[in-house]
């Protein structure tokens, strides 16, 4: 279900008024438009809105229109709009925000290390002269 409510995040153009089939799992779709539709669509989308980011460029003679936000609540980072022969495939990229959680306790952990000195390093470390005067100058 939550799937869902996240992919609802993410603008899919409508075909002739009508939006597509998608499952609650589903993140690529295949829209039969053309590629200057689909462009337009998510031009006028993401105008107003600073933190979304639209590059197109073009691979393997077919033009991609990438979309990437950096916007802390939404629930996508980016999307890619890949032009075809007959239509447009999209395919989004999800992100999954959980609650924040806070972590306290006072035991004490499972391992714990203890690194001893030898007797023989302590009597050396007392007999070199830690004052001022053996500092280099």
């Amino acid at each position: 279900m939550w799937l869902a409510l996240l992919l609802a995040a993410f603008p899919i153009p409508t075909i002739d008024g009508k939006a597509p089939a998608s499952a609650p799992e589903q993140a690529k779709w295949t829209l039969p438009m053309r590629f200057e539709k689909v462009k337009k669509f998510y031009v006028e989308e993401f105008k107003t809105n600073a933190d979304v980011k639209l590059t197109e460029r073009t691979r393997d003679g077919h033009r991609e229109l990438v979309i990437t936000t950096r916007a802390p609540r939404e629930a996508w980072t980016r999307a890619v709009v890949t032009e075809r022969a007959v239509d447009v495939s999209i395919e989004v990229t999800r992100v999954m925000r959980l609650a924040d959680e806070e972590i306290s306790g006072t035991a004490r952990p499972l391992v714990e290390f203890v690194f001893t000195r030898s007797p023989e390093i302590d009597k050396a470390v007392k007999s070199i002269d830690h004052t001022e005067s053996m500092r280099a100058k």
